[in-house]
């Protein structure tokens, strides 16, 4: 039996096995996700000019995404409940190349959102399904897989922005025209991968979560995500528009946009080492600190290149580690991190569309004002999760 084989001793979280072509297909899954993603940003001005919009109103490419995305979880969540893992995860990869190939096309500004949308749709629904087969998968290796797969991600979104570089803003077709080949290609890497429907029942928690505190709880995590969701997103999207705007070139947004993903992708790598020698709620609320601080030092012009990347380490550990401090408090609490995810969309859409209109009101010089807004937010509302305390073992 290999490693990553299924075992029937333990059904509910070995059920899914991911052969060495499966699990390499889906990092490479997650690094064309991370580049889809980190695209937007440093295109903005471009999309701007091509399509004869405000900067603010090309802006909306970035909710219209995540509104996809959002709409990508459930549809996810209910195809893996009557479809094969690869049957899923390939569907989904599909509708992403189609909507690759309509924004490349697209010479209409409504027709590039609508393909826009596809993309989101299909990264959400990839997302998610990737996340839950991967915690099905045997308990022995399991972090290194979730590791090495969400690196990926890290990434991609590290490359987008080099690649655009690179090929140059005005051929933004040819990298689509690219991802639409890829997609399609790493679809055959989905013959690996053993999963069936999931219909195994979830297991009971072993501790005793009061049904209205686990309300409280989930209620003030979905809050606090879709926070944090805003801050990562919109920090992402408007980086490259702020310093192109404040005198510096297209190259240097594109770059600085590269160098937050890559703060964000080293500092994920340190989530082990960091969780052993500190608290989970004590990272998450000091990297919030920090990143607000360091929004409102982009407000120097001579400082935001240096501290955009800055923030992307501050921020990094925020994602894993709040859910680290979930389960503690929700034990096994699979439908709860679920409808985490799901929600935590939104974030992508509210957030961008918010500094959309504060640009549009206020000018581009308000972009680092809104960016530590809502890191603060995010702060106070991870912070009010502190009233709660873990459950308590349930008496024999």
């Amino acid at each position: 039996m290999t490693p990553d084989s299924p075992n029937s001793s333990d059904p509910a979280s070995t059920e899914v096995a991911f052969r060495p072509l499966a699990i390499t297909s889906a990092t490479l899954d997650l690094i064309v996700f991370g580049m889809i993603s980190s695209l937007f940003g440093p295109l903005l001005v471009t999309l701007a000019h091509r399509f004869n919009l405000s900067l603010p109103a090309a802006g909306v490419v970035l909710s219209v995404y995540f509104v996809g995305a959002f709409f990508g979880v459930p549809i996810g969540w209910f195809a893996m409940k009557h479809f094969t893992g690869a049957t899923v995860l390939s569907a989904t990869l599909l509708i992403t190349a189609v909507g690759a190939c309509g924004v490349a096309l697209s010479t209409k500004w409504p027709l590039f959102l609508a393909s826009v949308l596809l993309l989101g749709l299909g990264f959400g629904g990839v997302d998610f399904s990737l996340i839950s087969l991967l915690v099905r998968t045997r308990s022995s290796g399991r972090g290194r897989r979730l590791s090495v797969t969400n690196a990926g991600y890290g990434l991609g979104a590290v490359i987008g922005p080099l690649l655009v570089v690179i090929v140059r803003p005005h051929n933004y077709r040819l990298l689509y025209v690219a991802i639409a080949i890829a997609i399609v290609v790493l679809t055959f890497g989905n013959r690996g991968l053993i999963a069936p429907p999931l219909t195994v029942e979830h297991r009971r928690s072993e501790l005793v979560v009061n049904r209205a505190q686990r309300r409280s709880i989930l209620g003030t995590f979905i809050v606090a995500y879709v926070l944090y969701v805003a801050t990562e997103t919109t920090t992402a999207g408007w980086i490259a528009p702020h310093l192109h705007r404040i005198g510096y070139s297209v190259s240097i947004g594109s770059i600085v946009t590269a160098g937050f993903w890559l703060g964000l992708a080293l500092g994920r790598v340190l989530a082990g080492p960091v969780s052993r020698r500190q608290s989970d709620h004590r990272v998450v609320l000091g990297g919030l600190t920090t990143a607000a601080v360091l929004c409102v030092l982009a407000l120097v012009t001579g400082a935001a290149p240096y501290v955009y990347p800055l923030v992307g380490l501050s921020i990094a550990l925020v994602y894993p580690m709040a859910l680290i401090w979930y389960a503690t408090l929700c034990p096994h609490d699979d439908d709860g991190v679920a409808l985490l995810i799901l929600c935590m969309m939104a974030g992508g859409v509210i957030g961008p569309a918010v500094e959309s209109l504060m640009v549009s009101s206020f000018g581009i010089h308000v972009v680092p004002v809104v960016l530590a807004s809502f890191a603060a937010l995010t702060l106070v509302a991870f912070a009010s999760a502190l009233r709660f305390s873990p459950p308590s073992p349930r008496a024999d």
